[in-house]
């Protein structure tokens, strides 16, 4: 009798963790990517990365084409843009709390990451929030530079023929993110 009592427990007990066990494996979820490369494509968001190259450093600027998908939009309504410099935590926000649109374009000159080389797009649930510098986000991708794949062009135009291209390639996968 004790040994039918034993072994019950142990099956009980077995369930009761494997149960726990899908139950968090079902609410755990990537909060944070690493962007890395000049592309990247995510949870219904795409980030993809360019260079217009001025007649001097001062004058060339960034690009940071976000596309967002209809399913995307519905879970995030805003968005903002942090540049940080990883030894002194200095911030600079490049966007603070916009409206999340199907196509968002961020635009800053390429010596602001001299100083500050790190770039973070926060993405959120509301579009109601009154204090976005310490608001917790429910979505981040992050990168630690300008990513070394980022392709420079002379002009608007090419720039733009790039990111249709790109938008093309990527339309036919499902993410660029790698899982082991």
């Amino acid at each position: 009798m004790n040994k039918k009592i034993l072994i019950l427990l142990f099956c009980l007990l077995f369930v009761g963790i494997f149960y726990f066990e899908v139950l968090a494996n079902q609410q755990e979820k990537i909060s944070a990517y690493h962007g890395a490369d000049s592309v990247f494509k995510a949870e219904g968001i795409t980030v993809i990365w360019g260079v217009i190259k001025g007649s001097d450093e001062s004058n060339t600027m960034v690009y940071m084409k976000i596309i967002v998908t209809e399913e995307a939009r519905e879970l995030f309504k805003s968005y903002s843009v942090k540049a940080t410099d990883a030894f002194s935590d200095s911030i600079a926000w490049l966007v603070k709390g916009k409206k999340l649109q199907a196509i968002n374009m961020v635009e800053q000159k390429r010596e602001l990451f001299k100083d500050l080389t790190e770039r973070t797009i926060l993405f959120y649930d509301s579009v109601d929030i009154k204090n976005f510098e310490s608001e917790k986000e429910d979505l981040s991708i992050y990168y630690l530079s300008l990513p070394d794949t980022t392709p420079e062009y002379k002009t608007m135009e090419k720039l733009k023929n790039y990111f249709v291209e790109a938008e093309k390639r990527l339309d036919k996968i499902e993410t660029t993110v790698k899982t082991e």
